[in-house]
């Protein structure tokens, strides 16, 4: 079974928000004004059945932040908090693995969590937000777009920063 969700939210200036989803498939929704940034979010997971049993498979969840530099970074800490809150909310968000760097305490029967916890899923999408878009701030361009990945793992969490031609 695969899920694909796919949202839009619109960060505007005045700090309103406005949020819109759809079922229909495509490309994230362009910065059509100055003033706005579109934040898109494509989600997929897959869950396996096998002798009555159900299992987590594979998940991923990808957003974009498309604007300008000066919007991005002026709305980081809305942008930010957005797919905290979004992310953490998620059924998948208790199926994070912890990264192999990192370890969870052991419970009483001296086993290792394998399970990442919502602080470390926090603190791994924060500060991954932060570095891209500083990084989008160094632009030259107009306009650009920040992708985040999120997986199964926080050993592939992810986000990079393009510039992006009107």
């Amino acid at each position: 079974m695969s899920i694909v969700v796919i949202c839009a939210i619109s960060l505007l200036n005045n700090n309103e928000t406005s949020g819109q989803n759809s079922s229909e498939a495509g490309g994230p929704v362009a910065a059509s004004n100055q003033s706005q940034i579109v934040l898109s979010k494509v989600a997929t997971a897959n869950t396996i059945i096998t002798n009555k049993t159900v299992f987590v498979g594979g998940f991923d969840t990808d957003y974009s932040i498309t604007g300008t530099p000066t919007n991005i970074k002026y709305s980081e800490d809305l942008i930010i908090s957005s797919i905290v809150e979004d992310f953490t909310k998620s059924p998948t968000v208790g199926y994070v693995m912890v990264s192999k760097s990192m370890s969870n305490s052991s419970d009483m029967t001296g086993i290792t969590n394998p399970f990442a916890s919502n602080e470390q899923i926090n603190q791994k999408i924060q500060g991954l937000l932060s570095k891209s878009i500083d990084e989008s701030t160094n632009s030259d361009t107009d306009l650009v777009e920040v992708q985040c990945s999120f997986g199964n793992s926080l050993d592939v969490f992810s986000c990079s920063s393009y510039p992006l031609v009107r």
